[in-house]
């Protein structure tokens, strides 16, 4: 599973030995959460498939998915995920990070 984010936000969750990615409400008609995506860093028009803006791909966060994550309803759920609330990953789930180059 991956987490993308700009600088300000992979600064403040690299800085924790266990990763704490923080609920919000995006934009539009979303639910409020922590958003997720099973597509890698390498996806052709990333940013246009998750609806993001692209400064928000700068970074990435990998980890093992344990199945614990929301489907987006509608067609979008099937590679955007979310959890109502904070969400943790402890080390042992945690994969890479780092810059995208994208």
């Amino acid at each position: 599973m991956f987490h993308y984010t700009d600088r300000d936000g992979y600064n403040a969750i690299v800085s924790q030995p266990t990763w704490c990615f923080k609920a919000a409400q995006p934009p539009g008609n979303h639910p409020f959460g922590a958003y997720f995506t099973d597509l890698p860093p390498n996806t052709p028009n990333l940013a246009k498939r998750l609806g993001i803006p692209r400064r928000k791909l700068a970074y990435y966060f990998e980890f093992v998915d344990v199945g614990d994550l929301t489907p987006l309803p509608g067609q979008r759920g099937e590679h955007i995920f979310y959890s109502p609330s904070d969400y943790n990953v402890v080390k042992e789930r945690q994969i890479g990070h780092g810059e995208t180059g994208l």
